[in-house]
């Protein structure tokens, strides 16, 4: 059953008895819910954001950013330097993601493989992305729905002769609205709201909505207790509620920024490695200013990509491009410029379009940061190393060729110093500028690390094991983003629940 957090103001309750206690209702938390209910554990789920159905869903970027993202889609780096875009409602943050549904390279698979987690080869990994596609329904664009912004990446690609392709995503009958990052008003996104906590709730889970967990206790391997907050105030209650879970089991599924700060917070911390190995996919992007009109806040986002240089150090590192839905308030956070030039830009939104640069961060083994609780907020560290740096941008001047080849007249830069493109022959010009920490705009939606998974033998440098069981608490599981050993080369909602769908055949402590 779905609980609201007016229930528990009227009720009163304050204790509740479980099987297993999942804490977030993302990726990682509703493929969980769903298999483990479904193998008849009594399970609960509590979510910090609101219940959001597609009435909810109104298109007002004013009313849906505070609703729907963490810190109103303002949480950021320690010094600012890069916005972290993460959800805050049922259904994390596939409620307001792109829908783009990729699954991980052999090569990443390897690289974890080749740090002792065999048990994620491509060969066992492969029937658990199967399942998870078709449950979601993710299937290739049809070539006639590409819209005139995504257009910009096959053409300009083509007249390069550069390699893209069409995406996958996990829609059904999706009609193009363009506002996918706000929810999904025609429920043609097939979220977890609508597939695996869907399938939870068939099978007699319980889910708490508008709840923060503040603290796990943890008592045994067999008996645990989550202390929560059911947040009434937030939902135009008079005061907010304390509730204590008493469980055999829990699964952290916070994401990589909150499942950390759960986990200290609870004095869960024998493990060094926690917090720690962040990773983010930082992304830049190149604003081209077209004499057509290219309407890029309408049509299906993230239609296509350009991965051609996605391994360019034969390591599995390098970037690759995507063209995002372009809203107002987005663009105006992200597009470039001061006074007279930013106005027109806005002004001028309909004639523009954005490719965005993104980057498996962790070349060499050094672009990394971390993230702990201090003063009532979270503090997030992260730093680029060199090579990474190389390789955003390399995606950058790609990104402007590409622009100008599909008939960009200019191509506007993130960089502090205004910088306007005009032609290819400009494109030398950015080499000269600054592109460290707040001298241009970057931002992510994908943070990943800080609980990785790593075999038994690697306590020292991981926190969970290879059927995502904490080492050093036994009974607590950790089951999203912050679990990935190493970045991915890919969006990451297919990788997450993969590696959990995967993390719950290997785990006989919790299915037992």
């Amino acid at each position: 059953m779905l609980y609201q957090p007016q229930l528990f103001y009227e009720s009163k309750i304050k204790k509740i008895s479980t099987d297993i206690c999942i804490i977030g209702s993302g990726a990682g938390g509703a493929i969980a819910a769903a298999r483990l209910a479904k193998s008849g554990k009594s399970v609960l789920v509590l979510e910090e954001g609101p219940y959001v159905t597609r009435e909810d869903f109104t298109q007002d970027e004013h009313i849906l950013l505070p609703k729907l993202y963490r810190w109103s889609g303002a949480l950021a780096t320690d010094d600012l330097s890069m916005r972290i875009l993460q959800g805050r409602a049922y259904g994390g943050s596939t409620t307001i993601n792109w829908m783009t549904s990729l699954r991980p390279a052999d090569f990443v698979l390897q690289e974890w493989a080749d740090q002792g987690l065999d048990e994620y080869s491509s060969r066992n990994m492969d029937p658990h992305f199967s399942d998870i596609e078709k449950r979601l329904k993710v299937h290739a664009i049809p070539e006639s729905d590409h819209n005139n912004h995504n257009r910009i990446i096959l053409d300009g690609c083509r007249v390069l002769g550069i390699k893209s392709h069409t995406l996958n995503n996990n829609s059904n009958e999706c009609i193009g609205c363009g506002h996918c990052g706000i929810g999904c008003s025609y429920d043609a996104k097939m979220d977890m709201r609508l597939t695996y906590l869907a399938d939870a709730l068939e099978s007699n889970a319980d889910i708490i909505t508008g709840t923060r967990a503040e603290r796990i206790v943890y008592h045994s391997r067999q008996k645990q207790e989550v202390l929560a907050t059911v947040l009434c105030e937030e939902y135009g209650q008079y005061s907010n509620r304390p509730l204590r879970i008493t469980t055999s089991r829990v699964v952290v599924a916070g994401g990589a920024i909150y499942t950390p700060i759960l986990l200290q917070q609870s004095g869960l911390t024998k493990s060094k490695a926690l917090g720690k190995f962040f990773h983010v996919h930082p992304v830049t992007l190149a604003v081209g200013r077209y004499d057509r009109d290219i309407f890029p806040s309408y049509g299906i986002p993230q239609s296509a990509v350009c991965d051609e240089y996605i391994n360019l150090d034969g390591k599995g590192y390098g970037f690759w491009l995507e063209v995002p839905p372009v809203q107002v308030a987005m663009s105006g956070v992200n597009i470039p410029g001061i006074g007279e030039s930013r106005r027109d830009l806005m002004q001028d939104l309909n004639k523009t379009g954005t490719i965005i640069v993104l980057v498996r961060d962790g070349a060499n083994k050094k672009s990394s940061g971390s993230v702990r609780w201090t003063r009532g907020r979270p503090r997030i560290k992260y730093r680029l190393s060199s090579e990474d740096r190389k390789h955003l941008m390399m995606g950058l001047e790609k990104a402007i060729q590409i622009h100008f080849a599909a008939g960009a007249k200019t191509v506007t830069t993130t960089h502090f110093k205004e910088t306007i493109l005009r032609s290819p022959e400009d494109i030398p010009a950015i080499r000269r500028l600054q592109s460290g920490p707040n001298q241009m705009s970057l931002f992510s939606a994908h943070p990943q690390g800080t609980a990785r998974m790593g075999s038994r033998r690697n306590k020292n440098v991981s926190v969970v094991n290879e059927s995502l069981e904490m080492h050093h608490y036994p009974g607590i599981f950790v089951m999203d983003g912050s679990v990935l050993p190493t970045a991915l080369n890919v969006n990451p909602m297919i990788t997450i629940l993969g590696v959990v769908s995967r993390g719950l055949e290997l785990s006989d402590n919790l299915t037992s």
